[in-house]
């Protein structure tokens, strides 16, 4: 009989002594080099230690090896000795002894359970982009082993619960999740929304201050970084930390080019149609959203417009398509199977949506009217699309573009399409995604495309029958058409509680940096009237911006925007401070013009004006700006509407200055200016500006074309810094009569 063994010990093991008899070994007496590994017992492909010591021959010596404290299960625990010297063997051992130490089981579980949530976080992190979960994969195996040994000695830890509840797609439910509740009289529409904004700025702020180096990546790769910083523009254009954010995303795409990752506007390696976007082609239109109108960022995009033309051609059908897959800038692969359009291939596209929508650029416009015109030529009978098309023979595969891995790219270029020019042919394919999918297909464009397409006054009882279980999208329409917002305290509980246990997966578990994300999309549609950007939601979507003055947050104002269209919205924010609150709101897909605004206070929650109103005539449109002043512990309505129609920004003419233009070298400051827009610019002048506002000096700027080649077009000026006063701080900036596309990039102050 044998009943010695640790099956079923209560206590736990803090070590193992290893009483070593006099070792056999070279006659001069040389120390013999012993190696001890104690395997983990639920995987032996791991050492719990691996130590290396030297003992003396013929020397008894006792070995004590303080290992982390483990709860033994009734796994076979074994060790490997082995050591450096010829007498070594079997025969050398008789004698030994192995003793467990064990300890207080309470006392060590600590160390078993922190040590088991490591190995969950670290082989979890391996496996999450394909979200494996068959044990027929080692690696996974060994996770189930970790995870299930975690939760056997502490099966209400909350991390590990987090854990199995992702692993599992959540089908055994999440752990226990109380909501947080205003205690002030706040609105809790109000309280949740920021709340929830709180946890999406926690996870921004965690990856630039823990995670972003000097370089300027994330520890992930800059490609799979760019990735993660698609988040980022929709946060700060929602007015948190807008700076910080901008900052931490030029460095980025800074790092891009340091890096060597472009070659002619296109990636330097060759790739496949969705890689070669997320080499930097993603991270610089990023840049656009919060550094719009910079030079930098502009004349970035075109590089990449311009080389567009090398891989989207006409092909024998007359039909305009790319005609690889498989490219970089300096080579693309035109055999067969790399002349397949499909639908990633349409990330590439982003640069030109953005100047096609910037300066009217012919080529940008066309390359996006034009592959969209080649896809509707493939439309079927039954209103279908295909999946992807072969460019030398017009071929088709792979079922409808529905059945296909990026299937949103395709109705990103159709819906640019149609709001560049307003021909209804290109809503044909929304129209017919909707057929087959349903209201909610439309949740991945970043416009509030239900009021666009007026499809929400003529679905509203499906909607409103839907609210209580149907998609985001579809709840945030039922609020857009009732204005009852217990739909959008529902949606903001629903992404408190995901943020909350799903934080700590993505950020200190240290995912790639491409799987982490804590969304704000029923945010931006909340506060901004639309998404601004979201990974492979290319084009903007978003009614205003917002920045707040003063020391105040983001987070302390909660902020309703209610698009009407272009010409029309209404704002409803509540300030939940005991102080004043100045906003700066900002247009961005609204009709240029005069317009009408309105402020009051909203004393009843039905989101109307009561009592006295102040109305103000603005101008306002895409990048200007008008101040809001909230009053404290009150809700305050605005509501805009176009009076007076002006022309279009995106036609006129813009001299710009930015990053990196301005050069100082002693007194003398060196700046480029540069033009960027639709037409010519004529004659301006470039000023120098102390914080008072006193022109230190100035200097003519002369005519200059317009960049309708899409290279740079700029003219070096030079000022003189007067004697006697300190550079950081100057300002420089453009004075013109002729009206530009946007003032962002009329002035810059020096560091």
């Amino acid at each position: 009989n044998w009943a010695y063994g640790w099956e079923n010990a209560r206590d736990g093991l803090d070590g193992i002594a290893i009483d070593l008899p006099p070792l056999p070994g070279p006659a001069d007496g040389a120390l013999i080099p012993l190696n001890i590994q104690i395997k983990d017992p639920i995987w032996p492909g791991r050492n719990m230690i691996d130590v290396s010591v030297s003992v003396k021959p013929g020397e008894a010596r006792t070995v004590w090896l303080d290992l982390r404290d483990r709860i033994l299960t009734a796994d076979s625990l074994y060790l490997t000795l082995a050591a450096d010297s010829i007498a070594f063997g079997p025969r050398a051992l008789d004698g030994t002894k192995i003793r467990l130490v064990l300890k207080d089981r309470d006392l060590a579980k600590r160390e078993h359970v922190a040590d088991r949530l490591n190995q969950v976080k670290d082989n979890w992190a391996f496996l999450v982009e394909e979200h494996t979960t068959s044990k027929r994969q080692g690696l996974y195996l060994r996770l189930y082993a970790d995870i299930s040994d975690l939760l056997k000695f502490d099966p209400d830890n909350r991390i590990g619960r987090e854990y199995w509840g992702d692993i599992t797609y959540g089908s055994q439910g999440w752990p226990a999740f109380e909501q947080p509740v205003p205690k002030d009289g706040t609105p809790l529409w109000a309280f949740r929304q920021t709340e929830n904004l709180k946890l999406v700025s926690q996870f921004i702020t965690w990856w630039i201050d823990e995670r972003q180096v000097d370089y300027g990546d994330f520890g992930g790769g800059i490609s799979d970084d760019s990735d993660l910083t698609q988040q980022w523009p929709g946060v700060a254009l929602m007015g948190v930390d807008p700076d910080k954010i901008r900052d931490s995303l030029n460095r980025l795409t800074d790092a891009s080019y340091r890096n060597g990752m472009f070659t002619d506007g296109l990636s330097t390696i060759a790739a496949d149609e969705l890689h070669a976007y997320e080499e930097g082609i993603n991270s610089n239109s990023e840049a656009m959203y919060l550094d719009y109108g910079d030079p930098l960022a502009v004349e970035r995009l075109f590089t990449t417009v311009k080389a567009l033309p090398k891989i989207i051609t006409t092909n024998k059908a007359g039909h305009l398509h790319f005609n690889t897959n498989w490219y970089s800038g300096s080579l693309s692969y035109r055999e067969g199977p790399w002349e397949w359009q499909k639908p990633y291939s349409f990330g590439v596209v982003h640069p030109a949506i953005l100047i096609g929508d910037y300066n009217r650029d012919p080529t940008a416009r066309g390359i996006v009217t034009g592959l969209a015109d080649g896809y509707l030529a493939h439309v079927k009978a039954d209103g279908s699309y295909p999946n992807e098309i072969h460019w030398p023979t017009d071929a088709e595969r792979g079922g409808t573009v529905l059945q296909g891995s990026g299937a949103s790219g395709p109705f990103q270029i159709f819906w640019a399409a149609w709001k560049l020019t307003g021909d209804t042919r290109y809503l044909k394919p929304v129209e017919w995604r909707i057929s087959k999918n349903g209201l909610k297909s439309l949740g991945d464009i970043n416009e509030n495309a239900l009021a666009a397409l007026k499809l929400d006054v003529t679905n509203r009882e499906a909607i409103l029958k839907a609210s209580g279980k149907g998609s985001p999208l579809e709840r945030y329409a039922a609020w857009t058409l009732t204005g009852d917002k217990r739909h959008l305290e529902s949606l903001y509980a629903d992404d408190i509680q995901w943020a909350a246990q799903h934080m700590y997966m993505h950020t200190e578990g240290h995912w790639w940096s491409d799987r982490v994300e804590i969304p704000s999309d029923t945010l931006q549609r909340s506060r901004l009237g639309g998404i601004a950007n979201k990974r492979g939601q290319m084009t903007p979507g978003h009614t205003v911006s917002w920045r707040f003055e003063g020391g105040a947050r983001a987070e302390d104002v909660a902020i309703l925007v209610r698009p009407a269209g272009p010409e029309a919205f209404k704002v409803v924010a509540y300030n939940l401070t005991d102080r004043p609150v100045v906003a700066t709101m900002t247009g961005w897909s609204v009709a240029p013009g005069q317009w009408r605004l309105t402020q009051g206070l909203d004393t009843d929650g039905d989101d109307r004006l009561d009592g006295a109103a102040e109305t103000r005539s603005v101008a306002f449109e895409r990048t200007k700006s008008v101040t809001l002043t909230l009053a404290p512990r009150q809700t305050t309505v605005v509501d805009m509407a176009l009076a007076t129609p002006g022309d279009d920004p995106a036609a006129r003419a813009d001299l710009g200055i930015g990053r990196g233009d301005a050069t100082v070298k002693g007194r003398s400051l060196q700046v480029r200016v540069h033009s960027l827009g639709a037409q010519a610019s004529l004659a301006a002048r470039l000023q120098l500006v102390d914080g008072t506002g006193k022109v230190l000096d100035t200097a003519p700027v002369p005519a200059l074309k317009a960049p309708t080649d899409l290279l740079p077009k700029g003219t070096s000026v030079r000022l003189k810094i007067p004697g006697g006063i300190k550079t950081s701080g100057l300002r420089v900036r453009i004075v013109t009569g002729q009206p530009q596309i946007t003032a962002l990039n009329d002035a810059i102050v020096l560091p």
